[in-house]
């Protein structure tokens, strides 16, 4: 989870990843393995060699690399890591396992994970607990949505859960505060005016956020709705007027910048945002990318939710940042399942890897841990979000339906067209529902 090339892959970070391209050409190809697979079960051999496809930074390959030396001095044998860029990634795997010829254990984004399990390219984890692979002390409520048709395809590798990054220096040199965890709707747009006049004009009070479908996300399911029902919209044309009346309110008031301003600053990586370039206090993201962020400005930050209506209307869910599999056509599964056993509960492998893939999802590892001061803000976020506001959220195939990356496509592009007055809200919303309505047919 780190920033790429465009305003779509950076708001929608954790949502898509790279993975648009990957799944084109998983739809032009299949991947339903042939031939024979080995059965579930079983125990490791060890002192295998093994291979693992994952995609991220220079950074994450160190890491990975010394958690495979553990791994080997532990198991014998040895892991050999393919890492790309997440742009390239999901095209090569998809390639890959098109082709029959996918590592042992696969890094995947959650939006992939639902479509290569239902063509059987993903083995069965279940056969395996708890001999092999001990999910004992992993968050049920993080794990739940790997299950698909009934089989768990894939476990997170971090947790995370959407909220607001905050510039709190900002905010302290005009005497105003992080709005608190749980403030409610009416609580943030006053902030936000208010933000902009102790400003004296010359700061916005918010980011405009209305062309974030994470942020939608949690929105709706304020109003008790999930995005997708059977594959089909799960909301409804009041849902998504509602949403971008928000932000039409906060820019007539000019506490969000008009449309051209964040249109022209929504591409590129997070150097370009109005967090970063000091005109605005806040982004609306999913917080692993914290430390990425506090490394391109000297001002403190911090981490707050979303304003929501109530606590018990919050909207929040814990999501993975990352998820992990094991091809269904390896030639060694139950060593690719001690492998992913190993990367998500030996406590060596957690302090090598600490905060890299989002939370450690092994929560007696992640108490252990001793963290950096900007990691441990995100870390406690995310334990806030589990213990106060999260709820249970559906699988990732519902989650995720067939035309879910268009319908985002379309989310965005509908809000900068209403944001910059190329449509009205009412024109925007008809629109973005009859085209949404056509891609999930």
């Amino acid at each position: 989870m780190h920033n790429t090339d465009t305003a779509l892959s950076r708001r929608s970070l954790l949502r898509y990843g790279a993975a648009a391209t990957g799944l084109a050409a998983l739809a032009l190809t299949g991947c339903s393995p042939s031939g024979d697979t080995p059965k579930p079960g079983g125990a490791p051999a060890g002192n295998t060699a093994l291979r693992m496809s994952a995609y991220g930074s220079t950074a994450r390959q160190q890491k990975l690399r010394q958690v495979y030396d553990l791994y080997a001095k532990k198991r014998g044998g040895s892991v050999e890591l393919a890492l790309l860029a997440n742009d390239a990634y999901s095209q090569k795997l998809a390639t890959e396992i098109a082709g029959g010829a996918a590592a042992d254990t696969i890094a995947l984004f959650q939006n992939i994970v639902a479509q290569y399990a239902v063509k059987n390219a993903l083995a069965p984890l279940d056969a395996y607990i708890p001999k092999v692979l001990d999910i004992s002390q992993l968050d049920p409520s993080s794990i739940a949505s790997g299950v698909i048709n009934g089989k768990r395809a894939a476990l997170p590798l971090g947790d995370n859960a959407y909220g607001t990054i905050y510039d709190k220096s900002a905010l302290d040199a005009i005497g105003m505060s992080v709005p608190k965890p749980g403030h409610t709707w009416d609580d943030f747009i006053a902030f936000a005016n208010d933000v902009r006049k102790k400003s004296g004009g010359s700061y916005y009070g918010t980011m405009d956020d209305s062309g974030d479908f994470n942020g939608f996300e949690v929105f709706v399911r304020q109003r008790g709705k999930e995005l997708y029902k059977d594959g089909k919209l799960g909301v409804s044309r009041d849902d998504v007027q509602a949403w971008f009346e928000i932000w039409a309110e906060l820019r007539k008031t000019g506490a969000a910048p008009p449309g051209d301003l964040t249109v022209q600053t929504s591409t590129g990586g997070f150097g370009t945002t109005l967090l970063v370039g000091k005109k605005a206090p806040n982004l609306f993201i999913y917080p692993n990318v914290l430390g990425a962020l506090q490394a391109l400005t000297k001002t403190e930050l911090a981490v707050t939710t979303m304003p929501m209506p109530s606590a018990a209307q919050s909207g929040h869910f814990l999501r993975a940042s990352n998820w992990v599999g094991v091809y269904a056509r390896s030639e060694h599964p139950a060593d690719a399942v001690d492998l992913v056993n190993f990367i998500l509960n030996d406590e060596a492998a957690g302090k090598v890897l600490q905060a890299e893939f989002g939370a450690p999802p092994n929560l007696q590892l992640r108490k252990s841990i001793t963290y950096n001061k900007v990691d441990r803000l995100f870390i406690d976020y995310v334990d806030l979000v589990a213990k106060e506001f999260a709820h249970p959220v559906p699988s990732l195939a519902d989650e995720f339906p067939s035309g879910s990356a268009q319908v985002m496509t379309t989310f965005v592009t509908t809000s900068q067209t209403i944001a910059t007055g190329k449509q009205t809200i009412s024109a925007g919303v008809d629109s973005f529902m009859s085209q949404a309505a056509g891609f999930l047919t």
